[in-house]
């Protein structure tokens, strides 16, 4: 992707102290962009790497489900950068139960990190957003097919797919490019319990490609979309996946 140039722009990643958001906000800097590094979990080390690149990074703590951390990410980034060129939505949470036995908490904590999060991220950030401007919005592939026991992963997964069109279609006249991208199972912290185990190798028979998903995988396809590689491209969803969606094995 040697035409891609992010030089300069202003990227706030979300859940970037970890997993698919480090490599994320890692491969927005090495293409040349200044990376606000947001997750509830310490991203200084993340600042490091990428400032090693030669690059502008701050951690701002974030809990995207609570409106006033999410205000304060947006006005901090603003005070150090001025401006707000590409939002990745990448913060999220998983837990498998039986749907049967799902607490309200659980549902509501869920669909408050999952959902919630990713709508008040963006409603902040296209407040200051200029014409030109990328969302990229990370969701699932299980937005698009039935995980048994994940009845609201699937669900939040499923409103950002939604919430993604529906904002594409409301700022695309401000020249503003907002996309998802829908994940299979990626090797991070946040799936370390497949490996080697009995479920992993289920879901490899039904990937096409024969392997796990890699962090770097989905940062390079969001690398892509918030680029002007994709300027023509708005309120789509990039299935990065192996092909186990379109398997019928």
């Amino acid at each position: 992707m040697e035409f891609i140039d992010l030089r300069d722009k202003i990227a706030i990643v979300t859940g970037a102290a970890r997993g698919m958001g480090e490599s994320i906000a890692i491969e927005l800097a090495r293409y040349g962009a200044n990376v606000v590094v947001s997750d509830i979990l310490s991203g200084e080390s993340i600042v490091k790497k990428i400032r090693a690149l030669k690059r502008d990074s701050i951690y701002i703590k974030t809990d995207i489900s609570n409106e006033d951390e999410v205000i304060n990410l947006i006005n901090q980034t603003m005070k150090k950068f001025g401006r707000i060129d590409i939002l990745v939505n990448n913060a999220g949470i998983y837990k498998t139960s039986p749907s049967l036995n799902v607490s309200e908490e659980e549902w509501e904590k869920t669909i408050h990190v999952n959902l919630k999060g990713v709508f008040l991220c963006s409603r902040e950030a296209l407040k200051h957003m200029k014409r030109g401007g990328s969302i990229v919005n990370i969701s699932s592939i299980a937005a698009m097919l039935g995980f048994p026991q994940a009845a609201a992963y699937c669900a939040s997964k499923g409103g950002v797919r939604s919430l993604t069109k529906s904002l594409a279609a409301e700022f695309g006249n401000k020249g503003i490019r907002i996309n998802s991208i829908h994940p299979g199972v990626i090797d991070t912290p946040m799936t370390k319990g497949l490996k080697n185990s009995k479920m992993e190798k289920t879901m490899l028979i039904k990937v096409p490609l024969g392997r796990i998903g890699k962090p770097i995988d989905i940062a390079k396809a969001v690398v892509f979309l918030s680029s002007d590689a994709a300027s023509y491209i708005t309120g789509e969803e990039l299935i990065v996946d192996g092909g186990w969606s379109s398997s019928t094995q």
